[in-house]
């Protein structure tokens, strides 16, 4: 049997469901947001060039829910700094509503893996933050903070300190912070990755309800397969060593999204779509692990 054989083909459930047809048609209708043009980015190392990212093209358009997600070193993480102004391209250029990005700016929000919030500050004062500091009165960035912090659910910590707060508590002030400047585009590097389970799952159903009501475009990283699909309204799907983008895959799993979709035939089908893109049969190895046995060969579990 072929390797291309045994891939999995994603169906087309955009056929199948009128729903699923009728959301992608309204889709393809918004304005682009953001534009990534020919998009590279070389290292200099002791060992000479690294390429992280080579020849990156795609756009997010208005209040898409799009994720990125390829194999390690596939510099998901200096895609999205670049996209926040953090770091800048070799070559190419990111566009924001047409206007090149040239550093760091309110109309992009960031929520990074770790909690960078700041620990002298309480949740409310890490929330104002970002308006005071952009000339906001102290009374209206108050006003407002208190907004944002009932959205992510955190009206009886405002006075709390990070450190009094559990992990998902964290990440929701760091996106509340994230979107009291209210920004055209919400940019998420593995927010949810340190997490438990249950964690995780809960962040991720209260980042789609705030979504759903909040004016803005997300842009979301991650490794997890299962938590692409089903964030997503389009996955970016990239190759490794350099970077460069595989497949963008528009999520046929319909909205709202809940947990029992988990086990759905579309759900899986796109997962496992994903996994053939990332992990594709051929670069698979049958060698196998070269093992030194370290006890009594009398002692044998199964």
């Amino acid at each position: 049997m072929s390797p291309e054989s045994s891939v999995t083909k994603l169906p087309d459930y955009r056929e199948q469901s009128p729903k699923v047809k009728e959301r992608f048609e309204r889709f393809h209708k918004r304005p682009v947001v953001l534009e990534v043009k020919n998009l590279g980015r070389v290292f200099e190392s002791s060992n000479g060039p690294v390429t992280a990212l080579e020849d990156v093209n795609f756009n997010i358009k208005r209040r898409e829910f799009n994720c990125v997600i390829g194999p390690s070193g596939c510099g998901k993480s200096t895609l999205i700094r670049i996209l926040a102004g953090l770091d800048y391209p070799t070559s190419g250029q990111v566009l924001l509503d047409g206007k090149p990005v040239l550093g760091p700016g309110a109309d992009r929000g960031m929520v990074f893996q770790g909690y960078t919030l700041f620990p002298w500050l309480t949740v409310k004062r890490n929330v104002m933050f970002g308006p005071m500091n952009a000339g906001e009165s102290e009374t209206e960035s108050e006003r407002n903070a208190r907004f944002w912090i009932d959205m992510v659910g955190l009206s009886k910590f405002e006075n709390a300190y990070p450190y009094q707060l559990s992990g998902g508590m964290k990440q929701r002030t760091a996106i509340a912070r994230a979107l009291a400047n209210q920004p055209r585009i919400l940019l998420m590097d593995e927010p949810f990755g340190a997490l438990d389970a249950q964690t995780r799952f809960q962040m991720q159903t209260s980042l789609l309800e705030i979504w759903r009501n909040v004016e803005v475009t997300i842009l979301f990283i991650t490794h997890d397969l299962e938590e692409a699909v089903f964030l997503s309204d389009r996955i970016l799907v990239l190759d490794a060593h350099p970077g460069r983008v595989n497949e963008m895959i528009e999520s046929p799993v319909p909205r709202p999204r809940n947990d029992e979709q988990c086990v759905h035939p579309e759900f899986l089908a796109t997962k496992q779509h994903i996994e053939h893109l990332i992990h594709p049969p051929e670069s698979r190895s049958d060698t196998p692990l070269r093992i030194t046995r370290m006890t009594d060969p009398d002692d044998t579990v199964f």
